[in-house]
């Protein structure tokens, strides 16, 4: 008898398998982490595994597609009016410590990794692009309400922003006596003023 599979359960059990993934590949880094730590982490054998994902590359492009769409998230959870850097950093204005940004840092394991493995580049490319895509668009309402400076490429700004957003959840592995209060609020005033027009 086939065993009938319950779309929640099934899931649940992804789900259960992607947190354990994040957690190795934070602990163990993206290429140290194999298929067989990451059944140990969830308490399954990889023929289990197997049948939620085929491949570590499979795990690691499910983290980034559910990294963006929680990003995308955040941004719609603002106002139309909302100033644009607010709405820019609205996931760092989520959060309430470093430990909130721990998450974010299997970025620096997807750039470690992007330079031996084509598969995870073409991941974190693709991913990359869809996040400067709705920078972008964010930036092209902000010019529109007159909150942006008009003489900014938004494609080309939306690079930049990108490289601040993946560069913050270094800070406190960089330098420990860092406020997270304080920190955020310094960035939010270099985006502030960074976008604003010019006089």
């Amino acid at each position: 008898m086939v065993r009938k599979v319950v779309p929640e359960q099934h899931e649940g059990k992804r789900q259960e398998i992607l947190a354990a993934a994040h957690r190795c590949f934070l602990r163990q880094g993206l290429q140290g982490a194999s298929i067989s730590m990451i059944c140990k982490e969830a308490g399954m054998s990889p023929g289990h595994l197997y049948h939620y994902f085929p491949s570590k590359d499979a795990i690691v492009e499910q983290i980034a597609d559910e990294y963006l769409t929680t990003l995308h998230a955040h941004f719609n959870a603002h106002a139309e009016d909302e100033p644009t850097a607010t709405v820019l950093l609205s996931e760092l204005w989520s959060m309430n410590g470093w430990d909130d940004l721990a998450h974010c840092r299997i970025t620096f394991e997807l750039l470690a990794e992007a330079g031996r493995n084509e598969n995870i580049r073409k991941i974190m490319i693709d991913n990359t692009d869809s996040v400067r895509q709705l920078l972008s668009e964010t930036l092209k309402a902000g010019q529109a309400r007159g909150d942006v400076d008009a003489g900014f490429d938004p494609d080309q700004t939306s690079a930049v922003l990108v490289s601040i957003l993946y560069a913050a959840p270094m800070l406190p592995l960089i330098a420990t006596d860092v406020d997270f209060d304080e920190s955020r609020n310094l960035i939010a005033a270099m985006i502030r003023r960074f976008l604003q027009p010019s006089k």
